[in-house]
C-alpha cells in the first residue's frame, strides 16, 4: 500500500467511499467527479501501479468484478450500454497511479452530445447510486 495513493486510502479505510462492492483483494466504488451517474471504479484493494504490474491470478478476479458491476450498473441506471476504461500510464490518461477500471453508462444521447463534464457530486447522491447497484449486483 502505498500511503499517498487516494485508492490505498480508501481500500484501507483511511479515506471514505461510497462501496458498491468488496471482496479482500478487490474494491469498487463511486467514482467522486462522474462522467455520468453511476461512474463507478474498480479497484485491486493492493497498490499495483498498471496492468503490467498486476499478477494474473489478481487480475482475472478483477475483471470478473469489473464485470458484475457493468452489469448491475446498467440495470440500475437504465443505460443503453456501457463504457469500460482502463488507462495505463499518464500519457494514456492515467491520473491515478493505481490500477482501476471505470464503468462508464452510456446512453443514446449521451453518445450524440459528447457530455463528458465531470463534477463533485455529492456524498449522499454517491451513496443512494451505490445502493441502488447494490440492489442489482
Amino acid at each position: 500500500m502505498s500511503t499517498a495513493c487516494p485508492f490505498c486510502k480508501i481500500a484501507q479505510g483511511d479515506a471514505s467511499a461510497s462501496i458498491v462492492y468488496e471482496n479482500s483483494n478487490v474494491l469498487a466504488f463511486m467514482d467522486l467527479h462522474p462522467i455520468r451517474v453511476g461512474h463507478t471504479l474498480i479497484i485491486c484493494r493492493e497498490h499495483w501501479v498498471d496492468l503490467y504490474d498486476v499478477p494474473e491470478e489478481t487480475l482475472k478476479e478483477l475483471i470478473v468484478v469489473v464485470k458484475r458491476v457493468a452489469i448491475a450498473v446498467k440495470k440500475a441506471v437504465g443505460a443503453d450500454g456501457i463504457q469500460i476504461i482502463q488507462n495505463n500510464g499518464r500519457s494514456a490518461g492515467q491520473v491515478v497511479m493505481h490500477i482501476h477500471f471505470h464503468v462508464i453508462p452510456m446512453f443514446s444521447e449521451s453518445r450524440k452530445t459528447g457530455s463528458f463534464g465531470r463534477v463533485m457530486e455529492k456524498r449522499e447522491t454517491l451513496d443512494e447510486m451505490a445502493h441502488k447497484i447494490k440492489e442489482n449486483l
